[in-house]
């Protein structure tokens, strides 16, 4: 996989893992940060659930943007993004094209 093929992927799997931090809200955030740390998936998947707590404060709480709150739990979910992409980057192979060295004639003659 060359570079701007990693590059795509990378970005593509961090997005579509970061909206899945959605499914953390409610009760089965008990079972699926476990999961997710158990499994070893990623320790920056729980951590995005800091992007959804800010998303859900901004629109439920007035004046939530100009708080401390806010301003943390969009550093949290920024770190976790930041940590899904990194280990994404880590894990997903490069295959660029590899040249064979020869290493040497053994021909009989």
């Amino acid at each position: 996989m060359n570079s701007t093929m990693k590059i795509i992927t990378v970005v593509l799997l961090t997005v579509v893992l970061t909206l899945g931090a959605l499914f953390m809200i409610g009760p089965q955030i008990v079972f699926i940060v476990p999961l997710a740390i158990g499994a070893g998936i990623t320790l920056g998947y729980p951590l995005v659930f800091g992007l959804v707590s800010a998303y859900v404060g901004y629109f439920e709480l007035p004046g939530y943007e100009r708080t401390l709150a806010f301003a943390v739990s969009v550093a949290i979910g920024a770190v976790g993004v930041g940590l899904m992409a990194l280990g994404l980057w880590k894990t997903i192979p490069s295959r660029g094209s590899k040249s064979v060295s020869e290493p040497g004639d053994h021909s009989a003659g």
